[in-house]
């Protein structure tokens, strides 16, 4: 078995109305944030170009993959960023979620366009492999939010089927994100294989594939918070929104909600990453 870390943090998209929340006063925390706890995968949503760039060059270390969700290549992105000493990048993608998520479109009466930036990572030292799948759903439209569910159910067995190693076969699955909504909600049910609409007509093998856990009820040790929301300040209760499910090849021995607070005593961003340690 390989350990491998994944890192999973909303930093908030660089708004100007933040005031002394703005990004130019958070980024550095950010970074040292992600640098102190060492992930080997880190997938932050909602930064825009400029924030990316700035991801970039505090975390010299990881080689990042993803696009902003706009036709463009702009926009807000949900980015991937993946230690070079440990672990390789053999594919990396996105995809929007709506009903032709192939192009960029905004769909099911989302605010704005939604995507998925997925990657296969590969250890550099074994045969180890893992695909990583980072995404964003819509914070207003909840039928949004239960057809992204439903379509990346649908859209994980067919990414980078292939693990890279000798023996070939598939990866297993970590999928990581601000998902908008709380355990037990209709999208995480969907998630984690609790749809009463779904297809009955799947195949038996495509269900199998398509397990997901909710890593944070499937942890040995649990750490941290019960929320992963924040006012910058103080911690808003009972609103853990950002989450990691992992396919049954994973193992997943601790989960953790990180509540470092930057040097002025404060929040670097109103979202509370989560880290998981894995083995696969």
């Amino acid at each position: 078995m390989t350990a491998i870390r994944v890192l999973s943090y909303n930093v908030r998209y660089a708004n100007r109305g933040d005031h002394h929340d703005a990004w130019h006063d958070r980024r550095d925390a950010v970074g040292r944030l992600v640098r102190f706890h060492r992930p080997d995968v880190a997938a932050f949503q909602e930064p825009i170009p400029e924030q990316r760039r700035d991801l970039r060059d505090r975390l010299s270390e990881y080689e990042f993959v993803g696009r902003g969700r706009e036709a463009d290549g702009e926009g807000e992105g949900c980015p991937i960023a993946v230690r070079d000493d440990r672990w390789e990048v053999a594919e990396d993608g996105t995809f929007w979620l709506s009903e032709t998520h192939e192009t960029p479109s905004t769909g099911w009466g989302a605010t704005h366009p939604r995507i998925a930036t997925w990657a296969r990572v590969r250890a550099r030292d074994g045969d180890a492999a893992l695909r990583v799948v980072n995404t964003h759903f819509d914070h207003v439209s909840a039928r949004a939010r239960r057809e992204s569910a439903r379509l990346l159910r649908e859209r994980l067995p067919t990414l980078a089927t292939g693990d890279g190693t000798e023996t070939g076969g598939t990866a297993p699955v970590v999928l990581v994100g601000d998902l908008n909504c709380t355990p037990g909600s209709e999208p995480h049910r969907i998630l984690v294989g609790d749809d009463p609409q779904r297809d009955g007509n799947v195949a038996e093998g495509a269900a199998e594939a398509l397990s997901l856990r909710d890593a944070a009820a499937e942890a040995d040790l649990r750490h941290g918070p019960k929320t992963s929301l924040t006012d910058f300040s103080r911690l808003i209760d009972s609103r853990r929104i950002d989450h990691a499910l992992v396919s049954p090849a994973v193992s997943v021995d601790a989960f953790a909600t990180l509540t470092d607070r930057d040097d002025r005593g404060r929040y670097p961003s109103d979202h509370l990453p989560i880290l998981t340690r894995l083995s696969v």
